[in-house]
Order: structure tokens, then C-alpha cells, then sequence
């Protein structure tokens, strides 16, 4: 959640990506819209195994753009998932991973502040990549939780930390920061420390970033600041750019260097609680997608409301943005496939999923309404 609308009454931030028709937009990026409808089926981030393993192709780099990959993408399975009460969506990430996840926490202290951040460890032997998620504003990263078991459950060590809330005095600057000392310092410490549970778990070298609403922007400050150089992606959960002590993400984003993507929506874009939007238009995902440098690509989750990026039973102050009308468990399904496919091309080298997320089911999901496609 972002700040600014709860700082009238407790609210969330960060946008959503507008929904086109196909061809270009004029602004040099092309688009692929499907019908206003959403179907699919519900995903639970549980840690179950799945068939699919990714390819060994390398990840695309930050000169690569263009159209969509050639083809609608792999088929994927429409029935309940290996756990029984999920659904596997099309290509692999629709699905958990081979491997068995656990968790520890740790207190690390940055030049910033003292905090408590939680690592979801895949079970093989590692070294394995690692990606720092950022909550929303006064969101907990139990809110995130399906998007750390289903990367982990497929190699990667992801990082969740509650959000400081309210009455923190953390400015998304300062949370940048935390996350570039992060990259830069405690990962390799973490990692080399014998009786800790990353001893060896830990590839420094492969490290990406994300985040919900506020979050997103913490994703891309911590990208252009410290931890510019040591990170290969980007991704945002319908983030919201607004201005922080003048700070913005935007400014310096065509020089963040690494691909990006973007998953938002537009039922906040305007409206809420006090007429304080949740992802106000003027700094939601596609302000973002048209400040960045190729390769980007922002993908609207129709009729998608601000919160259903999050699991709804961790999900704070949720009713305080305008409810959207599609699925909430298809939305976060969905939310989780494309972010565990870019970290999936990014960190683990799976070019299967193409640049614009063929190899992950973007065809069907265009074609079924659940999402409109924006790159370039």
C-alpha cells in the first residue's frame, strides 16, 4: 500500500496498467488487448512439486524488445494442482516447483534501521538466486507469501519483511535503502556465515527485486540506487509512484539498466475513500511502463482491484480501496505465474518464457480476457 491516501485515513498506493487495443500505442510500444472478462482458477502458493523444470537458455538482456514471442505459449492444466486445491496455470510457473521450501527470519541491521525480514529457502543445495520482495504500505509479508513459496519452490531465495506502517518514520527512500544494503552487504554475509540457514544457499550474483504498491517503488529505487549493477529484473505489483520528500522512481528509470515488467490495474486509478485513490493514475504501473527504457512490459489485470494482488487473509486496511469486479483468486494466481516466469527467465535462464511472456501463458490469458499486454 502507498502512503498518501492513508495518511488521510490508512490506505494502499500504486497503479494499474490501461488496457489497449492491439497494434502501437504511439509512444513506440506495442499492445494486445483480449475482451473485458476474467476467468481461471485460484492458486495457494502452497509449496507442492510440479513436473516442469525450466530451461537452460540465458535471460534476456536490457537491449531486447519488441513484439510478442511467436505463439500463444504452452498449454497449460485447467484442473486443480498437485495440492489438490490448486490450480496450475498455463506453462510451468502456473504450478509449484520440485523443490520442498522452508523458512527462517532474520534481524538485520542496515546503516538505516533494525528490521526483521523472513527468507523462503528452497530445499536443494544451492547456491540458489535471490529475490527481495517489498511489501505494501502496512502490508505484512505474510501478504506475499504465495509469491515466496512458489519462487522458492522453484530455486529461488525470496525475501519478505512487513511494511513499517504508518507510523514509521521510513520513507520508501529509506526502505530502498535497506534492500540495496541488502544486495550489497548482508547477503554475502548470510551466505558465508557456517551455522546460519543461508550458509551456502546464496547465489550474490543473481539477485532481483520487487514489490506491491509502495513496495514497487522501494523495488525500483533500491534498482537505480544501491543495488544498481548486482540486480538482473525488476518487478511490480501495481506499483505506486507517488512522491516521497520529492523522491520519485520515475526520474532516473530509462537508466535502471535491467529488464522490467509490470502487473496493475485501473479500478484505483481513481475514486476511494475521501476521493484518495489506491494507485492514483497520475504515478500507477503505466506512468512507470512509459517513463522506462526498453525491454518493459506492463500486463493489466482487468477488472482487477489494488488488493487482489495480495493474499486476502493477510491483507490490511483492504476495504479501503475500490473493489474491482473480477476474481480476486484468479488475479493473484495470475499475479504469482508472471512474476515466478520473469525471475524464472531473469535468474534461472528459462528464455522458454519469451520476452513477453508467451512461454507463460500471455496468449490464453489475452485471448480469455484476463489480462491486456503492453511492451517495448
Amino acid at each position: 500500500m502507498q502512503c498518501g491516501m492513508l495518511r488521510s485515513m490508512l490506505s494502499l498506493g500504486l497503479a494499474a496498467l490501461a488496457g489497449c487495443g492491439g497494434g502501437d500505442d504511439g509512444n513506440g510500444a506495442s499492445t494486445q488487448g483480449g475482451p473485458e472478462a476474467s476467468t481461471g482458477s485460484p492458486d495457494s502458493g502452497g509449496m507442492a512439486s510440479a513436473d516442469s523444470s525450466p530451461a537452460s537458455d540465458g535471460p534476456i538482456s536490457p537491449t531486447d524488445s519488441g513484439a510478442m514471442d511467436g505463439g500463444s505459449g504452452i498449454p497449460g492444466d485447467s484442473g486443480l494442482g498437485p495440492d489438490g486445491d490448486a490450480a496450475a496455470g498455463p506453462g510451468p510457473y502456473g504450478s509449484n516447483g520440485p523443490d520442498t521450501v522452508t523458512t527462517a527470519t532474520f534481524q538485520v541491521t542496515s546503516p538505516t534501521d533494525t528490521f526483521t525480514t523472513t527468507a523462503y529457502i528452497p530445499g536443494n543445495t544451492g547456491p540458489d538466486p535471490v529475490v527481495i520482495l517489498s511489501s505494501g504500505f502496512q502490508q505484512t509479508g505474510a501478504a506475499y507469501a504465495p509469491y515466496a513459496n512458489r519462487l522458492a519452490s522453484w530455486g529461488i531465495v525470496t525475501f519478505l519483511r512487513d511494511d513499517p506502517g504508518a507510523l514509521s518514520s521510513l520513507t520508501a527512500a529509506n526502505l530502498a535503502s535497506d534492500v540495496g544494503y541488502m544486495a550489497m552487504t548482508w547477503l554475502a554475509t548470510a551466505n558465508s556465515n557456517a551455522t546460519g540457514a543461508l550458509h551456502g544457499k546464496v547465489d550474490t550474483s543473481k539477485i532481483g527485486l520487487a514489490g506491491h504498491s509502495r513496495g514497487g517503488q522501494v523495488a525500483l529505487l533500491a534498482g537505480e540506487g544501491g543495488a544498481k549493477g548486482l540486480i538482473q529484473g525488476v518487478f511490480g505489483l501495481d506499483p505506486v509512484d507517488t512522491a516521497t520528500n520529492g523522491v520519485e522512481a520515475r526520474t532516473t528509470l530509462s537508466t535502471i539498466g535491467v529488464p522490467l515488467a509490470f502487473i496493475g490495474e485501473t479500478t484505483d486509478s481513481t475514486g476511494g475513500v475521501a476521493g484518495m485513490p489506491c494507485a492514483p493514475a497520475a504515478d500507477n504501473y503505466l506512468v512507470l511502463f512509459q517513463a522506462a527504457g526498453a525491454p518493459v512490459v506492463a500486463i493489466t489485470a482487468v477488472n482487477a482491484d489494488h488488493t487482489m494482488f495480495e493474499d486476502p487473509g493477510s491483507c490490511t486496511f483492504c476495504t479501503l480501496c475500490t473493489a474491482g469486479t473480477a476474481s480476486q483468486p484468479v488475479v493473484l494466481a495470475t499475479a504469482v505465474r508472471y512474476l515466478t516466469a520473469f525471475f524464472a527467465r531473469q535468474l534461472l535462464g528459462d528464455s522458454s518464457v519469451g520476452a513477453t511472456f508467451a512461454g507463460a501463458g500471455a496468449g490464453q490469458d489475452v485471448v480469455a480476457g484476463i489480462i491486456q499486454l503492453q511492451w517495448k
